[in-house]
């Protein structure tokens, strides 16, 4: 089941998108500080990837959408990390859960 989701890309960014949901969602719960960070990385690296996949497509909501992956990807960057306080950054970790989630939404099958 999983080589049959994997053999597209359509279905790659699927799964990469699911698990970012649920990351996100998941970093609503009080956690260890090393969760966020990796979090950070992960929403970061799949901001891009996602949008770079979608944005190979010629449909205008298509490209929208990949904006807004890159513009996710750039308040989670590791590398110049925007310190915010706890509260925000859950309204933020939800919103990428629904971000991603949308994703999922818009690349089925």
């Amino acid at each position: 089941m999983l080589k049959a989701i994997l053999s597209t890309p359509a279905g790659t960014v699927r799964l990469v998108c699911i698990c970012v949901a649920i990351a996100s969602l998941l970093a609503v719960a009080p956690w260890p500080y090393g969760y966020y960070q990796l979090l950070r990385v992960v929403v970061f690296f799949a901001g891009i990837y996602c949008g770079v996949m979608i944005r190979r497509s010629d449909a205008r909501e298509n490209q929208i959408l990949a904006w807004a992956l890159f513009g996710g990807a750039s308040i989670f960057n590791p590398f110049l990390p925007i310190y915010l306080p706890r509260e925000l950054w859950a309204v933020l970790n939800v919103g990428a859960a629904a971000l991603f989630g949308f994703v999922v939404y818009r690349q089925r099958g």
